[in-house]
């Protein structure tokens, strides 16, 4: 429990009763903040004296103030507030200013700060300090921790203050108060509505924190003309009413003059630099209540045990009767204290800020309060600020509509030169004879001629003669007004050649063309990178061979032709048997030099027309186009089977290698793709189940596979029913903090007799039999009600990832689907990843992308599955709501320091943050391999170095035993 008691100073004899009728002294976690007003130093130091003796385990923090605050009202006396803890220790430093005030802000964190420290109160002198510059030190150690306070004062010549601990006491430098403890909590809030009054002008001089210049003109002057003598005449003392706002990326911060130098420039609270954007600031009165109102009724549902405020002295000058509401209001929630400052420190977008007319709030519990019944917000304002109100939006709003005036005016006389003189792309128009008449600069840099060496030729003398016609057809089509888009390799001066995008465009005037607009984008990189990725979607890595998708292809094109010629093809399926024992043996390596020349061997017996490609780690296909028969493939195959038992040299040593070869002959073993390339690949599989290094056709009679594939099936259609099917549970780390990001649910069959059955066979009988549905409906909505399950137990905030088939995506019910089992689970659509696979894409590739699109709508994640060895064309890729490329496990198991596989983890890396899509390495198997994702920029890693896939009492204890550091950010 926190509790807090608040005394207005009068002498020592009654706050040592005060503090014995309150048991105060009885407390070893104590906070005591002393707001003195503009005490003197004598007075102060006498407290200090009074309170060390009477309460010497307190901590005491302290400061000069304008206008103190005690259970909401405002007072002119020294206000003490006393506040204790049962858990929460407690810490102060005072800091004399030297150095940076950076650097002092980084020292304040190492002195006081812990790994539970929950917030910092800190107290300034004065706002020459560099408070802002202290505010970003101190984050940089801390941005985790609150820091709530307020500035004593804005003029320390004129009116000094003073910082104060148990002890210490200065007139230059900052206090602070670290609280820290597991079971605080802390609400904190910060209330800075301002109003733009008035012009927005540009800095053209400024050093450091001296404004010297803003539209040429001295600042001085500007402030005079639009603000008024009087205004100046009070300054350093008015800026307080109207500030300047600065343009602070995507926020505005209010910057005080805090000293008017003889020359007419200014010195303000903090550095400027020629560029920035100024205008006047104002408190927004309405914006005000209306964020007051908000935090009130906040904290009525959820009331904190203790709070404070640091209020800024222009809001009790300005807005007075809304401030003392506001105080009155907050009182109600618990006895409130604070002080009225000249600059407060609170949180605006997760940092510190120095703010001004504004209100810092600090809440703070150890426990759990009930909410406040029966209280009623409602502000009343008098008619001085009703008046205030309405003149200054009149003011406003005049201004917008002579400054939109302004702009449009400007917009016509200037967009030809913006078009031409700031567009990076180069830009030019032509007559309609095609002779230059106009260049940008941009086209003088990229080709490095000067604009006499153009102007008034014509365009054809510098494209290559070749592309004549096709340049002129484009620019007769651009002046029948029709835009034209078209790639132009183009040489510069010095001969180098680029490949650029044109876009023609017609020049009209009254409704004639009269000319032509050209602009060139450099798009050599763009297709060189599109060249990389088609090589990477189509072809293997390792042999340049066509990979299954583009394989599939070529088979779909010859299937195309032979049926209109009525000739045979044929396919052959090579499998190398026992190549897993070279694999563990030799290694990866070894293995990575043999494939190669197995497919240097084999492609260098292939009669004309045959297609070599490889399917899938030590598998190759072979496309037979010409002369099919039987005798003839007979040939084929004994020539590939007597090349490849040729031995294989290695360090000296000889050793041999067989293949099975599965052959089937289209159109007798299947008039489509799909089922030729099974079918040869049935017999393949009956070739190695005979003992393999040897042939076999596909046949009627293979009826034992077809047989176990049937009663196969009618087992899995009961397997959810009687609970054979499971869910086991992967992780994924971060690979930078090596923690857990999410976990990847795996389908499993224990069949009562059969054993555990591999995925590998029964989810393609799934997918072939359209039970993918109903079976990856029950993994979708288990494994949402799992990962619920966890996050409510708080074991942990990750993502679970989902497979999904392309038959089950491309299934009409599948974004219901996804839809029921997040409300069925009640898991957050963020939590959720769905992994597709590449060949999503062809199937119906419209409907494929409005589906996602839906899907990324709801909130759920989008992964492509084993990236790299399917389609993944970029004219898709690109325009996918994708968050995630999981890198296929060939590539990371292959990886070492001079392998093609590293470049293409590497490049789907540069692709995926090209894209803003995490990159996850499947497959990760050793250190070595983890470490060189790291270096190569991959954000996630999976795979049996992390853990096995676990069952999911496994996976709870996994839980339990790690200290998890997640993290949402995919």
């Amino acid at each position: 429990m926190v509790k807090s008691f608040q005394f207005i100073y009068k002498g020592e004899q009654s706050l040592n009763q005060f503090i014995q009728e309150h048991g105060i002294d009885q407390f070893p976690s104590l906070l005591i903040q002393a707001f003195v007003g503009d005490s003197p130093l004598a007075i102060i130091e006498g407290l200090q004296n009074h309170l060390n003796h009477i309460l010497p385990r307190g901590t005491l923090i302290g400061c000069s103030s304008n206008g103190q605050v005690i259970e909401g009202s405002i007072v002119s006396e020294i206000v003490l507030s006393f506040t204790i803890f049962e858990t929460t220790s407690i810490e102060s430093l005072l800091q004399e200013k030297s150095g940076t005030s950076k650097q002092l802000g980084k020292q304040l964190y190492e002195s006081v700060g812990k790994s539970d420290t929950k917030a910092f109160i800190i107290f300034a002198s004065h706002l020459q300090l560099g408070v802002q510059e202290f505010l970003e030190g101190v984050s940089e150690r801390g941005d985790e921790v609150t820091i709530v306070g307020g500035v004593s004062s804005d003029l320390p010549l004129k009116r000094p203050a003073y910082v104060f601990t148990n002890h210490e006491i200065s007139s230059e430098g900052f206090v602070t108060a670290s609280l820290s403890g597991e079971e605080l909590k802390v609400h904190s809030h910060s209330i800075e509505e301002w109003q733009e009054v008035g012009p927005v002008f540009n800095i053209t001089k400024a050093k450091g924190n001296i404004l010297e210049g803003i539209n040429h003109v001295k600042p001085i002057r500007v402030l005079e003309i639009y603000l008024g003598k009087r205004f100046v005449e009070d300054l350093p003392d008015s800026s307080i009413e109207f500030p300047f706002l600065l343009q602070n990326k995507n926020d505005k911060v209010a910057v005080y003059i805090v000293n008017v130098l003889p020359n007419g420039s200014v010195e303000l609270s903090q550095e400027v630099t020629e560029g920035d954007t100024v205008s006047f600031g104002f408190v927004d009165v309405q914006d005000l209540i209306r964020s007051t109102t908000k935090l009130l009724s906040r904290l009525k549902r959820h009331p904190v045990e203790t709070h404070f405020v640091y209020n800024c002295i222009a809001r009790r000058r300005y807005v007075r009767d809304v401030t003392n509401q506001e105080l009155s209001y907050l009182n109600q929630i618990s006895p409130l204290t604070g002080f009225f400052s000249y600059g407060e420190l609170g949180i605006s977008g997760k940092k510190p800020k120095l703010m001004a007319h504004s209100l810092s709030y600090l809440g703070l519990s150890e426990g759990v309060r009930e909410p406040i019944r029966g209280m009623k917000i409602d502000f009343q304002l008098t008619p001085e600020a009703d008046v205030m109100m309405s003149l200054t939006n009149l003011i406003n709003t005049a201004e917008k509509d002579i400054k939109k005036l302004t702009q449009n005016i400007q917009i016509s006389e200037e967009y030809y030169r913006s078009l031409f003189d700031n567009n990076t792309d180069f830009v030019y128009s032509t007559d309609l004879n095609g002779r230059f008449n106009s260049l940008n600069p941009s086209f003088m840099k990229t080709f490095g001629f000067t604009r006499e060496e153009v102007l008034g030729k014509s365009a054809l003398n510098f494209i290559r003669k070749e592309d004549a016609v096709r340049v002129r057809r484009h620019f007769y089509r651009a002046m029948d007004g029709r835009e034209q888009y078209y790639d132009l390799p183009i040489a510069s001066k010095k001969g180098e050649v680029n490949f650029f995008q044109i876009k023609n465009i017609p020049i009209t005037v009254e409704g004639k063309c009269v000319g032509i607009f050209g602009i060139g984008r450099n798009v050599t990189k763009e297709r060189q990178f599109e060249k990389k990725i088609t090589q990477l979607a189509y072809y293997d890595g390792e042999t340049d061979l066509p990979n299954k998708m583009k394989f599939r292809e070529m088979v779909d094109e010859h299937i195309q032709r032979a049926k209109k010629k009525k000739r045979q093809l044929a396919v052959l399926f090579l499998d190398m048997d026992r190549f897993k024992m070279i694999n563990d043996t030799l290694g990866h390596i070894v293995g990575d030099v043999i494939i190669k020349e197995l497919a240097q061997r084999i492609q260098g017996i292939l009669p004309k027309g045959a297609y070599l490609g490889r399917f899938s780690g030590d598998k190759f296909t072979v496309l037979l186009t010409k002369e099919v028969n039987e005798a003839a493939i007979s040939d084929i195959t004994g020539d590939i089977l007597e090349t490849i038992q040729a031995p294989f040299s290695y360090q000296g040593k000889e050793f041999y290698i067989s293949v099975s070869i599965g052959a089937g002959i289209y159109p007798r073993d299947g008039e489509e793709t799909a089922d030729l390339l099974r079918n040869a690949d049935s017999a393949l599989n009956w070739a190695k189940s005979k003992g393999g290094n040897n042939t076999v056709y596909f046949s009627r009679d293979m009826e034992e596979e077809i047989t176990r594939k049937v009663e196969m099936e009618a087992h899995l259609r009961r397997a959810i029913e009687k609970q054979e099917l499971f869910i086991a549970f992967q992780p994924i780390i971060h690979i930078q903090g090596q923690s857990l990001i999410g976990c990847e649910s795996l389908l499993r069959w224990q069949h009562p007799s059969w054993g555990l059955i591999s995925p590998g066979e029964f989810i393609p009988l799934a997918e072939e039999t359209g039970l993918i549905h109903e079976i990856g409906k029950w993994v979708l909505v288990e494994s949402c009600i799992q990962l619920k399950k966890w996050l409510d137990q708080e074991a942990g905030k990750f993502y679970i990832s989902v497979n999904v088939s392309a038959r089950q995506f491309q299934h009409p019910t599948f974004l219901n689907d996804v839809e029921e089992a997040l409300a069925t689970s009640g898991l957050p659509a963020e939590y959720l990843c769905l992994e597709l696979t590449e060949t999503i894409m062809l199937h119906d590739a419209a409907h494929t992308i409005d589906a996602m699109k839906s899907l990324a709508g709801l909130g759920v994640k989008l992964a492509i599955d084993d990236f790299g060895t399917g389609y993944s064309s970029l004219s898709y890729l690109k325009h996918l709501p994708l968050h995630i490329l999981k890198i296929d496990r060939s590539f990371v198991q292959n990886m070492s320091d001079h392998t093609p596989d590293v470049a293409i983890v590497q490049s789907i890396s540069t692709m995926g943050k090209g894209l803003n899509m995490k990159v996850v390495a499947e497959g990760v198997e050793t250190p070595g391999q983890l470490e060189l994702l790291k270096e190569l920029g991959c954000d996630f890693a999976q795979g049996f170095l992390i853990e096995r896939p676990m069952s999911l009492e496994k996976m709870n204890t996994f839980l339990k035993k790690m200290h998890l550091v997640t993290s949402r950010d995919i």
